[in-house]
């Protein structure tokens, strides 16, 4: 019988979905557009598809986000959206083949969501599911590493963590992500010009001028709307002063990060400082910002080359290995 293993990195903002021999098969939104009639919900798309009919009016359908935090927010949404991009990664005409899922979660969940989100993945059509938290796939994926420190700065989370061989020695997951930068954005053009621009306008700022070198001035200008009254003006920010809001943010995931530097064996301490910090997850793109975290630490960090999927690609590792997977888990088998 054909089998299909894949591993699906469940994120509040984008779904990933590795194949083992190819890689890379979704990285798309983690949104669902549902229709409710006669009762009955369907899904109508999901993904990116899905993310586009957001701008249609007086629709008769929602559009969901049924990840939050980390977490199964809608779960029939979920399953719904989970089972799409399920279809998509495992095409078949006749037999549906075994499919064996590795989820990369959170560590900052509790087990009744792990659960949640292994029952969600069974509904969706996965016939068997290994929940691993993303701190372990991102050490999974480096190679020739006794230890490792990784910090994955998500959208609504960022995992730091501290790894060896037997697993998680010390970790956490702290609420901040591109979501609270965002969020850091809207507030400052509130304070500061006193108008207001979309979460989607943050992101397109946080993307073109946001950084973390120091002096930068790069401008942009954007389009607002107005607090009070219907008049929109359009309004020039620099990267220099957005730089401290965000700063605030970024030096927060920096102090748990030093506190954990404190619980780091000696047996791995000489491999972290010669391999550094692990710095992954979308916001990794942002420019100077490995640089800034290494200066505040002092300790290298580096950015795999695709940091947005490190931990989907390296939990593919697992597949290769089940018994180092089971020695994780602290189970016989997997």
């Amino acid at each position: 019988m054909r089998k299909a293993e894949l591993v699906i990195d469940i994120g509040s903002r984008n779904t990933t979905v590795c194949s083992r021999g190819v890689g890379v098969l979704i990285h798309e939104p983690s949104v669902a557009a549902i229709s409710n009639r006669g009762g009955k919900m369907a899904l109508l798309q999901a993904g990116r598809q899905a993310e586009r009919l957001a701008s249609v009016k007086d629709a008769d359908f929602q559009i969901l986000n049924p990840i939050k935090e980390g977490a199964i927010f809608h779960e029939r949404a979920a399953a719904l959206m989970y089972r799409e991009f399920l279809k998509r990664a495992v095409p078949y005409r006749v037999f549906k083949p075994k499919t064996n899922v590795i989820a990369c979660v959170s560590c900052g969940i509790g087990n009744m969501d792990k659960r949640c989100i292994e029952r969600v993945l069974l509904k969706s059509g996965a016939d068997e599911v290994t929940i691993v938290e993303s701190p372990l796939a991102v050490f999974e994926g480096l190679e020739h590493r006794e230890g490792a420190f990784v910090i994955d700065i998500g959208a609504s989370k960022s995992e730091i963590a501290v790894c060896d061989a037997n697993g998680i020695i010390a970790g956490c997951s702290v609420n901040i992500g591109g979501d609270e930068i965002n969020k850091a954005i809207v507030d400052y053009v509130i304070d500061s010009r006193r108008c207001k621009i979309r979460q989607s306008s943050a992101e397109d700022i946080k993307r073109q001028i946001v950084n973390m070198y120091e002096g930068d001035r790069s401008p942009i200008v954007i389009n607002t709307e107005p607090l009070h009254g219907d008049e929109k003006m359009s309004v020039k920010l620099t990267a220099a002063e957005l730089r401290e809001p965000v700063a605030e943010l970024i030096d927060k995931i920096v102090e748990v990060a030093f506190n954990l530097t404190a619980q780091i064996p000696e047996s791995i301490a000489m491999d972290i400082c010669t391999g550094g910090i692990t710095l992954c997850g979308g916001t990794a793109y942002m420019p100077g910002l490995a640089d800034y975290i290494e200066r505040k630490l002092d300790i290298p960090v580096r950015v795999p080359d695709m940091p947005e999927t490190a931990a989907a690609m390296g939990a593919l590792g697992f597949f290769r290995d089940a018994e180092r997977l089971a020695g994780f888990l602290n189970v016989e088998t997997i």
